[in-house]
């Protein structure tokens, strides 16, 4: 009798409207493949002295997964997540709908978002190592990070990925990685994180690429070019 219960109780989830909200979810915005991806970045910097960082990381869904790999690869570094917390700044939109043409109500849809949630989240799935800081990349002082080891960039918008990444990069010890999101083209809502990308990257000496279709690499040499 039990069990007819559950078949019938899931039987009628099944047809409600309410389904997606209570059926599991791919919730990432990365491919497994791209999220694979991260995580041998991760493993590649094991070494790298310095800080895990992410600028960008909206509900922890990422941050979560990027963490619990740490924990079971056995790496054990600072975990700094730098997020404003509230959605894109007016700032920013601001110079996607004048200077580059794209709708600015687009972007009202990435305001729902808390510290707080976000803090609640980490210490829901038992994960202590990351620190979480609201403020603005474009404005944040890294170098009170100290040494960088590894950086997901995803503010995807062209004014606080161009300037986030050039002090990102200042930090950035050798050996290091940064992965820069939505560097594809085909994106129109965040095309100015790829613009951003390229501007940076073509004042570099270093190795960089795009893979997986939207993954901008940087990496810094272990000997920096003079």
């Amino acid at each position: 009798m039990r069990t007819l219960l559950m078949k019938t109780a899931i039987e009628l989830l099944y047809r409600s409207p309410f389904r997606r909200y209570a059926l599991p979810r791919y919730t990432f915005g990365f491919t497994p493949q791209q999220l694979a991806f991260l995580c041998q970045c991760v493993e590649r910097t094991r070494a790298v002295p310095g800080t895990v960082l992410e600028v960008g990381c909206a509900r922890g869904y990422t941050t979560l997964f990027l963490n619990r790999f740490m924990d079971s690869a056995g790496i054990e570094k600072p975990y700094v997540c730098l997020d404003t917390f509230r959605g894109f700044l007016e700032r920013d939109v601001a110079y996607e709908a004048d200077r580059r043409g794209k709708n600015r109500a687009d972007y009202r849809a990435y305001r729902v978002n808390s510290l707080r949630w976000f803090r609640g989240t980490m210490r829901a799935s038992g994960i202590g190592r990351v620190r979480a800081i609201c403020g603005d990349a474009a404005e944040f002082d890294f170098a009170t990070l100290g040494p960088i080891a590894f950086c997901l960039l995803d503010v995807d918008l062209y004014l606080p990925v161009h300037a986030a990444l050039g002090r990102i990069l200042d930090n950035l010890a050798p050996g290091g990685i940064v992965v820069v999101d939505d560097c594809d083209p085909g994106m129109a809502m965040f095309d100015g994180a790829e613009q951003a990308y390229r501007e940076v990257a073509a004042g570099l000496p270093w190795p960089t690429r795009i893979v997986l279709g939207k993954l901008g690499v940087l990496e810094k040499p272990v000997a920096v070019p003079a």
